[in-house]
């Protein structure tokens, strides 16, 4: 009799079971889990703990223009649902399926989003003796790596020759403990785009349709300060936070998750500020920053609202390379100043030769000066880094040769902080007289300062105008119109020096009204757009004067003008003065046109402004283009732009 197993497979059904074994998921639970998972889910839904606003700004949760709930993340790491970007709910049931996870911990649910769980676990009362918390080992050996005792918010200075970075840079400094806050151990958390190489107006316009994702990263610190600091020649301003030691956990925690994170990068929105915002709200829910912003955000006003919501502390103030070696050239007699120039750009032999009739301590200064002027000549892509080595090497064998000497104290004069500044939206109103009657004018602007106005806290002898508006009532013609629309303006005066050889600059578009072109006002508007360089120079007595003059191009287009459009080139010339509160700023202008409409311009301006208050103006302004001439008293007042 032939015996045979009942109830085994034959081979083939065998190797495909075992297949089917080797396939089945390592995280396979009990039925007695299986009853714990949906008790779990139970108590989540008695509660609908997904609504609970923690867990919502955990994921970033923010309902759309036809109320749905939505993450901007982009990265599907960041979710444990699938669905989790559009749904708070299955995100959270997913988080309640991932405690029952059985693979390696570090790649556990709970080890990815540690803020996530230890919510999870207080809000559904998890008992950690039947769920006892993973040991997830990177997490812990990089919190170890960074351990924070403090920490500080970063704002670097505005840099203009950067489309990214016009308005500046928050960022948040991690001070390590026990490192007395020394720069080589300090961490920084940053955000920021993930930009390709694309520079200019291509940069700029992915930014403004969210065409870059932006991430989160933790930085050594001495690399900020070389981009910051060093490169872009920008001072950084440090404001210390009040946060306890579970607050600086909880940092930790959520930042470790925000790095499988991506959000779309928008300049004006969701930027660098931005996304600190809802991070420090997650840290220290009762700040409640987030309620304060709804349309734009730019960096001075973030840095100012998280300064406004922590306790009263002095900042501390890190000056740029340029104006610590400025400074030290201000030490300096006229002949030791033109030494260091011929150190740094002559015969450098000779000029070693030549300090020998100076005395120690002033053959030391001119020494240390020359090796500054050189590290900022090498960040700021003047000389390389052969061409560095090659004239510092020698300075620095004669330097150390002289030893211990006295050769400068103090340091730069330290400017105002942003906390001085103005507010960055600006409106106004004011009366007009103009050849034909009175005429009454309102005016706005989104964002940030132009010449007249009080530079406390901003970049001096500079303008960066965004979304500016004039609307004007023209009581004889019982007619409201657009005077002025721009979209931008960007203005850099930089006084000729020497040492630096920086020209000025200026970039303008937007709405105008070409006067000179039609015989009723209002009736000219024109698209313009230009561009300018050209050298300024300071004169300091009897006040602060800076001369400027440019060569510009023009380009306007619109039906008030012949064939709609002309393109010229021209000269502008013009003088900022101020002394306290008062500015005056006068400017005058040639266009030749050289193709469609080709009537010259002449054009002009001679306007001053009074500071009343820090957050308020008055000014009064007097123009002329081609025949037509105005003058007007203006009350400016700059509010928080929310």
């Amino acid at each position: 009799m032939k015996y045979e197993r009942t109830g085994w497979l034959k081979p083939p059904a065998r190797f495909l079971f075992l297949l089917l074994l080797l396939a089945a998921p390592a995280s396979a639970i009990t039925p007695d889990q299986e009853l714990r998972r949906l008790s779990l889910r139970q108590t989540a839904r008695k509660s609908a703990a997904w609504n609970d606003g923690y867990w919502l700004r955990l994921v970033y949760y923010k309902k759309n223009l036809v109320g749905r709930w939505r993450s901007p993340s982009v990265n599907p790491a960041f979710f444990l649902s699938r669905w989790g970007n559009i749904s708070p709910r299955l995100e959270l049931e997913a988080a309640v399926d991932g405690l029952f996870y059985e693979g390696p911990p570090d790649d556990s649910p709970e080890c990815r989003f540690p803020e996530r769980y230890r919510w999870l676990r207080e809000k559904l009362g998890i008992d950690p003796q039947e769920f006892p918390p993973r040991e997830c080992r990177k997490f812990e050996e990089w919190k170890a790596g960074i351990d924070p005792e403090s920490v500080s918010l970063l704002f670097a200075a505005g840099y203009l020759n950067n489309p990214s970075t016009l308005y500046g840079h928050t960022f948040l400094r991690l001070r390590k403990r026990g490192a007395a806050g020394a720069d080589l151990l300090d961490y920084t958390l940053n955000y920021a785009a993930t930009a390709d190489a694309e520079n200019g107006i291509f940069f700029a316009l992915k930014g403004l349709i969210g065409a870059y994702p932006g991430q989160f990263s933790t930085i050594p610190y001495y690399l900020k300060i070389q981009e910051y600091h060093n490169i872009e020649n920008r001072d950084l301003w440090e404001f210390p936070l009040s946060l306890k030691s579970e607050e600086i956990e909880r940092l930790l925690r959520h930042c470790w998750e925000l790095g499988r994170a991506s959000f779309p990068y928008l300049f004006f929105t969701r930027n660098c500020s931005w996304q600190l915002i809802p991070l420090l709200d997650i840290v220290k829910p009762e700040l409640k920053l987030a309620q304060r912003f709804s349309f734009w955000v730019i960096p001075s006003d973030t840095a100012m609202a998280i300064i406004e919501a922590s306790p009263a502390a002095p900042p501390l103030w890190r000056p740029s390379l340029w104006k610590n070696v400025d400074w030290k050239r201000s030490q300096l007699s006229a002949d030791e100043r033109a030494r260091v120039l011929e150190l740094a750009r002559g015969n450098q032999a000779a000029a070693v030769k030549k300090l020998e009739g100076l005395s120690e301590v002033r053959r030391a200064a001119v020494l240390e000066t020359a090796v500054d002027y050189l590290s900022w000549r090498f960040y700021a892509r003047r000389i390389g880094k052969l061409e560095l080595d090659t004239l510092t090497d020698p300075l620095l064998a004669v330097r150390a040769q002289l030893g211990q000497q006295d050769t400068f104290t103090g340091g730069p004069k330290r400017p105002e902080s942003i906390e001085a500044g103005h507010e960055s939206l600006r409106l106004g109103a004011g009366l007009v007289s103009t050849a034909h009657g009175p005429a009454y004018e309102l005016r706005g602007r989104f964002a940030l300062q132009d010449l007249l106005d009080d530079p406390s806290g901003y970049l001096p002898d500079a303008a960066l105008e965004m979304g500016s508006l004039r609307l004007r009532y023209d009581q004889k013609y019982n007619r409201v119109y657009l005077k002025e629309g721009r979209l931008a303006h960007v203005l850099s005066l930089n006084p000729w020096d020497d040492w630096v050889r920086r020209p000025s600059w200026e970039i303008s578009a937007g709405v105008e009204q070409a006067d000179e072109a039609a015989s009723q006002s209002g009736k000219a508007a024109v698209w313009a757009m230009n561009a300018a360089t050209g050298l300024a120079a300071e004169v300091s007595l009897p006040v602060r004067q800076v001369w400027y003059v440019m060569a510009q191009t023009d380009g306007d287009f619109g039906p008030a003008l012949d064939r709609s459009w002309r393109l010229g080139a021209g000269l502008k010339a013009g003088v900022l003065a101020e002394s306290g509160p008062v500015r005056v700023l006068a400017e005058a202008r040639y266009i030749g046109y050289a193709l469609g409409d080709t009537r010259p311009l002449w054009a002009g301006s001679l306007a001053g402004s009074l500071r009343l208050a820090k957050n308020s103006s008055a000014r009064i302004e007097y123009s002329w283009r081609g025949k037509v001439k105005e003058g007007g008293l203006y009350f400016h007042r700059f509010l928080f732009a929310p």
